[in-house]
């Protein structure tokens, strides 16, 4: 899983926002297919090499090699949701999703139950998804647009240069929460490290439903900036930013009433010591779904260097700031130093837009 997860963001290289908000069409849909298969190649020749070094027995090598291959379609079949939603087609989308999720369901459970095994279960969940992918996603996004691979070497370099930045800020930006927790692991151990990885994960689905919040709006914003200006996109961005903010604190309000209950009934009494931390931590995944939206706005406004910065900035602080956080609050200071790390860099994101916008 974390090969794959690995192979995911690596070979996504952070480009569906830029695509989307491509508005002038400086690259055509063909060109960002073909970079989307050059990715996915270098990526799986990187991760199939690391497999090989790392991998205790060849069981787990080509079992992990389809994982991959299932990876591969999966970020594939994303730059196709890319031109179905530059195109205002989320309908497509969301029917794939939901063949998707049932492919992999089948796919997956049929094979383990008949056969017992890891390695056909996984096989037959990527055949089936890449067969959704045939013969439904990439049929209707072929109505909208040519997507025939076209590859040309300085088009394949210029993505690879406008996408760079933003892609280290992802990385950044997804090792804020990975950098405290792994600090919390070598002061508390992994047991303790467990328990908070059980509170912490539910609150992920604050982090979810900002993204479904906003991601279908990113055509739209950049549509507005294209055709009306910064001033009207600045009043667009705050809004929506409003908009996420109202809702996020609304659902960690509720959340942190009943989260307590619905996590011992989830995980038995053992955990209700710690379910006081649950409030923090929905805090703190909330700072991080606004910090990604700041860092979508900034790509839509093609400012990469702002991006870098704030993500860097926050990455650094929350490696600083986790080891004297969690020695003083214990399992709080995870979520202590997410936030101490996340909120500022936000704030630095949502001035540098305000000034840009404003200018």
């Amino acid at each position: 899983m974390s090969i794959g997860n690995m192979f995911a963001s690596l070979a996504l290289y952070k480009i569906r926002t830029y695509q989307v908000s491509d508005i002038a069409n400086e690259h055509s849909s063909s060109g960002y297919v073909a970079f989307r298969f050059a990715t996915i190649a270098a990526s799986f020749a990187l991760l199939a090499i690391y497999l090989v070094v790392i991998a205790p027995g060849g069981a787990t090598v080509t079992s992990t090699l389809i994982f991959l291959l299932f990876k591969a379609d999966e970020t594939f079949v994303d730059v196709l949701y890319g031109v179905d939603q530059k195109h205002g087609r989320m309908d497509y989308i969301g029917k794939s999703q939901l063949l998707r999720g049932i492919a992999t369901l089948v796919g997956f459970t049929i094979p383990l139950a008949t056969t017992g095994s890891v390695f056909y279960a996984i096989t037959g969940m990527a055949v089936l998804c890449t067969a959704n992918t045939l013969l439904f996603d990439i049929p209707h996004t072929q109505r909208l647009d040519v997507i025939s691979p076209r590859f040309n070497k300085g088009d394949l370099v210029r993505l690879a240069r406008a996408c760079f930045l933003p892609t280290v800020a992802n990385f950044c930006a997804t090792s804020i929460v990975s950098v405290a927790r792994q600090g919390y692991g070598i002061i508390a151990g992994d047991e303790l490290l467990g328990i908070y990885a059980s509170i912490a994960t539910p609150a992920v689905l604050i982090q979810a439903g900002a993204a479904f919040l906003y991601s279908p709006l990113i055509g739209k914003m950049a549509v507005v900036l294209h055709d009306k200006g910064k001033r009207d996109f600045m009043r667009v961005f705050i809004k929506v930013l409003s908009a996420i903010a109202a809702i996020m604190s609304l659902g960690t309000i509720v959340l942190s009433v009943v989260g307590g209950q619905v996590l011992v009934l989830v995980f038995g009494q053992g955990i209700a010591p710690y379910t006081s931390v649950f409030p923090y931590a929905l805090a703190g995944t909330t700072s991080i779904a606004i910090l990604l939206y700041i860092n979508d706005v900034l790509i839509i406004l093609r400012d990469s260097r702002t991006q870098i910065a704030i993500n860097a900035l926050a990455l650094i602080s929350s490696a600083a700031l986790s080891w004297p956080l969690i020695s003083a609050f214990a399992m709080n200071g995870v979520n202590l130093a997410i936030l101490f790390a996340v909120v500022p860099a936000a704030l630095i994101g949502f001035v540098r837009i305000v000034t840009k916008c404003s200018g």
